[in-house]
């Protein structure tokens, strides 16, 4: 019980500390709360506003370059389209049209863009490109193909506006870009396929003037079946032809947009391809080679009548070339985003990835061509066995159904690449337009005040606890307890103006001349009634108790350093040992500054040394004061010599002599710690009182004074808390004396107990 007692105590004691830190600082808290508060208040106040607007954008895989052109499956990685077009949103070159297109717009001149500033200046062109990219934020929503837009500015119609120029302007550059690319290729097949218009026109017209110069209608059954295969054999070998070079007029485009954006790229793209991704790419030629073979086999068995119950094998084919492709698109990816590809435009990474995954697939063409070959070279070695007229028209035959089906695949090609052209512009759809904010979002007032008020309150604070944290000194009764020191009084600050204001007043009573000599920190004998007095007179009361079996006669006063306060409380304790009606006398042994004398308003001349030196007698030494029974001994001549002149024999005597003649003999001595003036006293008188400034003296030092004391085995009697600040000492039982037992005159106050006694 009694150790739960004791943390108890000691965890309460621990929050009064922090509370009578906090309540020491409370004007720093407060200044630093105005200032920042203030400044915070008058920052939101005249920070101009900031809207934002958002406008949501999709980006569609539906493009010519995102899949094959004869169905091959899709290749090129979604997510890095998507991370392109993040780019091409926050590019330059779409900062520098839409600023063009804001200033050919008819709402120009409420924006504040193309505004001159406070020097009459207008912005330049590259500096709004700027600023307008720094008002653009793009954001990815996660697991989808929406982009969102937000711009930030001034006003609320302008971000909505700028927000949805920007939205239109990505749009048509998107549109741009992939009507480029497609626009190429049909340009391509269109040439292609007037080519084989004239051809299919040519061999028609060979084929009729043959047979009418021949006399030759038509071919038996089973060299017309021959043919037929032939032709479609030939048919597909030319589609695989326009095939290729449709891929490679795609890798020849992409190649020419990779090297605008980077003229390093090699033109050989195997030189950064993969080991694993040569081996998906001849898998898939071989793949693609025998399924070629199994389809003309199969067409070519004129026995197999149900050849559909064939078509799983077919679908396996399709099944393990679209496996192929899927990790070949995957190989492709990862080596477009890898450091292979040192691009430092993010957008050029799908072009690498297309043009790896084209290479597969020119790859698989040349396959294809070169099986379909091998199936071409087998008929035509069994039409060279026919007669020669009718090979001959068996051979002009199969150059019309050639070229007839070959016409009608490249026909419905190039319908479905006018298609798809149409769709480019779709590739990048806007979700919602942009449309003008309520509220700004900077500044937030509310938020602003709030933590305005926080940190102003935490600034002080913390300044406060910092300031304690390195502030050493001495500041409460409870710091003296907790040192180790008993503490007879606490005196606490003498108010200089109220007392000189009492003095003033007192100057009439006392007579012109006494008044002028008595200085205004003799409050004992000015105020009697004042908390100081009655300070001072508990410390002649706890002195008087303090030692029971022996009798204080000789009381020295000192203090650790100077300007302590221990001269004004040598002066006050004679003066309530006086008014209690002992026979006292106030010696200034301070003969290095003596201030005794000053403050009595007197001189300092014929005082004690003049008397150790045998230049005046004892009682001449003594000097009379506003009391009968208070005398005082004044420090006399400075001598050169005051350590060995207070150690002398004759010190001794003349302390036997004030014994004999006074009841009480208080001594003011300098510091301890400065000179050894006082230890040497210390050893000569009957206890002595060791002076705390409060908020001045430190810790180490008043520790340094202690074992000075304690070496030469002085008899230090206590403490004295001198200049206590009463205001700042929240908490403590020195607060609650003062403000619960002193009050204005016609204020009344309940009286509880009585700390201090007269």
């Amino acid at each position: 019980m009694t150790e739960n007692f004791d943390q108890e105590m000691e965890a309460q004691v621990s929050f009064s500390d922090y509370l009578r830190i906090l309540y020491r600082g409370r004007w720093i808290i407060l200044i630093a709360f105005i200032v920042v508060f203030t400044a915070t208040l008058i920052f939101t106040l005249t920070t101009s506003p900031t809207y934002e607007a958002s406008a949501s954008i999709l980006i569609e895989s539906t493009g010519l370059m995102e899949r094959s052109f004869f169905d091959m499956g899709a290749f090129g990685n979604q997510s890095t389209l998507v991370a392109n077009q993040t780019e091409i949103l926050k590019s330059r070159r779409l900062a520098e049209q839409v600023i063009k297109r804001l200033d050919m717009s008819d709402v120009r001149d409420s924006l504040q863009l193309f505004q001159p500033n406070e020097e009459g200046e207008y912005t330049s062109f590259r500096d709004m490109v700027d600023i307008l990219r720094q008002s653009m934020e793009v954001t990815h929503t996660r697991d989808t193909d929406i982009l969102t837009l937000t711009i930030s500015a001034g006003s609320a119609f302008e971000a909505a506006y700028i927000a949805n120029v920007v939205s239109e302007e990505f749009q048509l550059i998107n549109a741009e870009s992939n009507k480029g690319e497609i626009s190429d290729l049909r340009k391509f097949i269109e040439g292609r396929l007037a080519i084989k218009q004239k051809e299919l026109r040519g061999s028609e017209d060979r084929l009729r003037s043959y047979q009418e110069k021949e006399k030759v209608a038509s071919l038996d059954d089973e060299t017309s079946e021959l043919v037929t295969r032939l032709a479609e054999v030939e048919s597909m070998l030319e589609q695989a032809q326009v095939e290729l070079d449709a891929n490679l007029e795609m890798k020849r485009s992409l190649e020419e947009k990779l090297e605008e954006r980077k003229q390093m790229l090699p033109a050989d793209l195997s030189e950064i391809s993969t080991p694993y991704l040569e081996s998906l790419q001849q898998q898939l030629a071989k793949l693609v080679g025998d399924r070629t073979v199994y389809i003309t086999a199969l067409q070519a068995d004129a026995s197999i009548v149900n050849k559909s119950s064939y078509q799983a094998t077919v679908v396996q084919y399709d099944q393990k070339i679209k496996a192929l492709k899927d990790k070949l698109q995957q190989e492709a990816g990862k080596i477009a985003g890898s450091n292979m590809v040192s691009d430092p435009l993010k957008m050029s990474q799908d072009i690498v990835n297309k043009l790896l995954t084209l290479d597969g697939e020119i790859k698989a063409s040349s396959a294809k061509i070169s099986a379909l070959q091998d199936v071409v070279n087998g008929y035509s070695s069994k039409l060279d066995n026919l007669p020669v007229k009718v090979l001959e028209l068996a051979r002009l035959e199969r150059r019309r159904k050639i070229d007839e089906q070959t016409y009608i695949m490249m026909v419905q090609k190039l319908e479905e690449t006018k298609i798809q052209e149409a769709a480019q512009a779709k590739n990048v759809r806007i979700i919602d337009e942009a449309i003008e904010p309520l509220y700004p979002v900077k500044p937030k007032k509310k938020l602003n005040v709030l933590l305005g008020a926080l940190i102003g309150l935490g600034l002080g604070v913390g300044v406060t606890f910092l300031m304690e944290y390195f502030d050493n000194t001495v500041k409460s009764p409870e710091e003296l307890e907790k040192m180790g020191f008993n503490i007879l009084s606490s005196i606490p600050r003498i108010e200089m103006e109220k007392v000189e204001k009492k003095l003033e007043k007192k100057i009439d009573k006392l007579g012109q001349f006494e008044g002028r000599r008595i200085e205004a920190r003799l409050i004992t004998h000015l105020d009697p009634k004042a908390p100081v007095s009655e300070a001072y007179r508990t410390l002649r009361t706890n002195l008087q108790f303090s030692k029971v079996d022996k009798e204080l006669q000789v009381l020295l006063v000192t203090s650790s350093g100077p300007k302590e306060g221990k001269s004004t409380t040598a002066a006050n304790l004679a003066i309530a040992m006086a008014q209690a009606g002992k026979k006292v006398v106030l010696v200034d042994a301070d003969l290095r500054r003596p201030v005794i004398h000053s403050i009595f308003g007197l001189k300092k001349d014929e005082g004690m040394t003049n008397c150790l030196m045998g230049l005046i007698d004892f009682k001449k030494m003594l000097k009379p004061t506003f009391l009968d029974n208070l005398f005082l001994v004044t420090s006399g001549a400075l001598p050169p010599n005051p350590s060995e002149l207070l150690a002398s024999k004759k010190m001794q005597e003349l302390l036997q002599q004030l014994r004999d003649e006074f009841d009480i003999v208080v001594i003011d001595s300098p510091p301890v710690i400065a000179v050894t003036d006082a230890v040497i006293l210390s050893t000569k008188v009957d206890g002595t009182i060791l002076v705390v400034s409060s908020g001045q003296t430190d810790r180490d030092a008043l520790a340094r004074a202690h074992t000075l004391l304690d070496t030469v085995e002085s008899n230090l009697l206590g403490t004295l808390l001198n200049g206590v600040n009463v205001e700042g000492m929240y908490g403590s039982y020195y607060y609650y004396y003062y403000h619960h037992y002193y009050s204005k005159p016609g204020k009344k106050k309940k009286r509880r107990s009585k700390l201090f006694s007269a």
